[in-house]
């Protein structure tokens, strides 16, 4: 049996879809697994709390641990189709990617909320309003940070810091 390229990023469609769909405000949006950057209106990153769980290392017992960061790639076209990508996390007993589990409800409330921002249905939120995790990030099993999208990358930090400096 020959073993395809690991996944580093889990698409959003499915479960997650339906249930941005059935929620209210949601049924103006269709998902679209193909959209890209250069064909969407926006594009940003969110984190969405949630746990990893690898089934590789311990099939029978599967490791799991909580993420207060799965770093999530949101696009929006300008046609209201949208695509969310969870960017995975790297197992700490075997070194592979795991599988994030999102609470669907969290999902559709970050994602809604930031369609809504997005679209100028609402304001852009005051001062630091969102949760900001407190716990360790660590970057280097984190695709979100090895890709240079994560909030908590190294890159991504520095150019926050520089911002506040001006």
């Amino acid at each position: 049996m020959t073993r395809g390229k690991p996944k580093m990023e889990m698409d959003a469609g499915g479960k997650y879809h339906t249930a941005l769909a059935n929620a209210e405000g949601g049924d103006q949006y269709s998902y679209d697994p193909k959209l890209t950057v250069q064909g969407c209106r926006r594009y940003g990153v969110r984190n969405i709390s949630g746990l990893f769980v690898c089934y590789i290392c311990r099939p029978s017992k599967p490791h799991t641990w909580k993420s207060g960061i799965i770093c999530t790639e949101l696009y929006l076209s300008a046609t209201n189709s949208y695509r969310a990508v969870f960017n995975l996390q790297m197992c700490q007993l075997c070194n592979r990617y795991a599988r994030p589990k999102v609470d669907v409800d969290k999902y559709v409330a970050k994602v809604l909320d930031t369609f809504e921002l997005w679209t100028g249905q609402r304001e852009a939120y005051v001062g630091d309003v969102h949760h900001k995790s407190t716990g360790p990030h660590d970057s280097s099993r984190c695709r979100g940070c090895l890709k240079g999208v994560c909030t908590m990358s190294d890159a991504n930090k520095k150019k926050s810091r520089s911002k506040k400096k001006k």
